[in-house]
């Protein structure tokens, strides 16, 4: 569900900008604006839906999203106007991928693994990256053959359909089943509370205490700058690489290598982080990411192309160490309303960047003025990961310790 949902509706689309735009006679701002209209929807859904998949668990939100979506594709095949656009891909798609396909599949995978948390949530990633991979060449072969509409049908139908059995399959929790974490034993009666048999006691995070640390708000800075430079560049990817000379099949190739590279990248990089320090790492991969662009700035050709998407895919396969990051320091309890909460901030920078990026191809014909800006980005980003170091243990807030077992089990 993760590779394909998400491949469609993230990665996917990218490969749609441009016939989506000549067809309905769009400015690349008028274009950027829907993607960043999206992300918005996004910023402010994302508390809610946090909090739901807390309180009532990520099975009947998986399958509500993942049936918006589809449908919402299906809708769009048909539109025909600018706010058809706006609507379908902002209101409904948008919506269901919010509700059910992104930070729900990682709160539901954060569930049911503790120890081995960075395989998990690493497997997961790399699962998104995978989607991007496989689906962007499917699609633009769709484009070339039937048109970007009978394309989007078909991805429709096929995400429709998928949600319906990887729903009915799904559990929510270990808890859910009588199991637990890791497949570790019940909690010996008496012993204290998130504590496992055998096993380092779990950590317990509410949102309030997260927020009183200072590791919370360094690694809030760093999901935002290295959010709003990624994903500006990704859903410009195409133009730019046009804006280079690269006709569509070879900006094809190179979109999908970077999809391709990140496959192994967040897998080994999000294993990596429990051999050597995550925030290294992040650091390290952001600097790699602002190399890359600059590269795309001063550099022409397939070379540029080369090392701009290798840089992109770095920086992108970094997401699992920085999600891995914010369960191990917070733990599982409230990790889907922490990235809920984190999602209001960093969508801000996705609403802006994009449009950004628009504007200024569209007055200037050059992505120059755009590519500075977003190296900094990831600079900022990877320093502030860098400087978010682990958090000491929470005081328990007043019946914190009676209400940490359920939160596990009911989401309470």
């Amino acid at each position: 569900m993760g590779m394909f949902g998400n491949g469609v509706i993230s990665s996917g689309f990218s490969r749609l900008f441009e016939p989506i735009r000549k067809d309905l006679g769009l400015s690349y701002t008028s274009m950027s604006l829907v993607f960043s209209l999206a992300r918005t929807e996004g910023g402010f859904g994302g508390p809610l839906v946090g909090w739901l998949v807390d309180k009532f668990g990520a099975r009947p939100m998986v399958l509500f999203g993942g049936l918006l979506s589809g449908i919402g594709m299906i809708l769009l095949s048909r539109a025909d106007t600018y706010w058809e656009l706006v609507l379908l891909f902002v209101g409904v798609i948008t919506a269901g991928k919010t509700a059910g396909l992104g930070q729900t599949l990682l709160a539901l995978v954060n569930q049911w693994f503790i120890r081995r948390r960075a395989l998990a949530m690493s497997t997961i990633m790399t699962a998104f990256a995978g989607g991007g991979a496989i689906v962007v060449p499917l699609i633009h072969l769709g484009v070339v053959h039937i048109g970007w509409r009978a394309t989007l049908l078909y991805s429709g139908i096929f995400v429709t359909l998928l949600t319906i059995p990887v729903a009915w399959a799904l559990r929510s929790r270990p808890e859910d089943m009588g199991l637990k974490p890791d497949g570790d034993p019940p909690q010996r009666q008496g012993g204290p509370p998130g504590s496992r048999s055998g096993q380092t006691p779990e950590v317990f995070f509410t949102v309030r205490q997260a927020m009183r640390t200072q590791a919370f708000w360094f690694l809030l800075l760093g999901v935002v700058a290295r959010v709003a430079a990624a994903n500006a560049i990704t859903i410009h990817l195409f133009p730019m690489l046009a804006w280079k000379g690269l006709d569509e099949n070879s900006a094809t190739f190179y979109a999908s290598l970077m999809f391709f590279m990140s496959i192994p990248l967040r897998f080994i990089l999000g294993m990596a982080g429990e051999r050597f320090s995550p925030r290294g790492l992040l650091l390290g991969g952001m600097i790699l990411g602002a190399a890359g662009t600059i590269a795309m700035l001063v550099l022409g050709g397939p070379l540029a192309a080369l090392l701009f998407v290798t840089g992109l895919a770095v920086a992108e396969g970094m997401s699992s160490v920085n999600w891995i990051l914010v369960a191990d320091y917070f733990g599982r309890a409230r990790f889907a309303s922490l990235m809920g909460l984190m999602s209001v901030f960093f969508n801000v920078g996705l609403f802006i960047s994009p449009i950004f990026g628009g504007w200024v191809r569209d007055r200037t014909g050059s992505y120059n003025l755009v590519l500075i800006p977003y190296a900094v980005l990831f600079l900022v980003s990877g320093i502030t990961f860098f400087m978010a170091r682990r958090p000491a243990l929470p005081t328990p807030e007043p019946q914190q310790a009676s209400q940490a077992a359920p939160a596990a089990g009911n989401g309470g």
